[in-house]
């Protein structure tokens, strides 16, 4: 991946020892961040939202309770960790992508019982 000025940048195939080209990729993976060669992060939201919704559904089958304190807890062992990681790196600025991300929050807060009438900012206040 090469970054830059446009007009500055010099791509020419990388080769190995035995004459192979490597391809140069248009995203690279690092710490399990995923940006693109403008430094744009769009593939890595739309991986954890994916499996963020994955797990939220996973949880909500599998537990029957609903009440509130386990719930979050669960939400914020396995859910917000995830989608926090790294979030310094690639912090969204695009209004879409902050929507995509607390769409999940809003599901997941909406099914817990206690939660289930309040409003999206009354809940996150509990």
């Amino acid at each position: 991946m090469s970054h830059g000025e446009a007009k500055n940048i010099k791509i020419e195939p990388y080769k190995t020892q035995s004459g192979n080209e490597i391809k140069i990729g248009e995203t690279v993976r690092d710490l399990g961040v995923i940006a693109n060669n403008n430094l744009l992060f769009r593939e890595h939201i739309d991986n954890i939202v994916t499996s963020s919704k994955i797990m939220s559904g996973v949880l909500l089958r599998t537990f029957s309770t609903r009440q509130e304190e386990p719930m979050m807890r669960m939400f914020n062992s396995y859910i917000k960790s995830k989608l926090e990681y790294c979030s310094l790196v690639w912090s969204p600025w695009h209004q879409n992508e902050i929507n995509k991300l607390e769409r999940i929050q809003k599901n997941f807060t909406s099914k817990i019982y206690g939660l289930d009438q309040l409003d999206y900012h009354q809940r996150l206040k509990n």
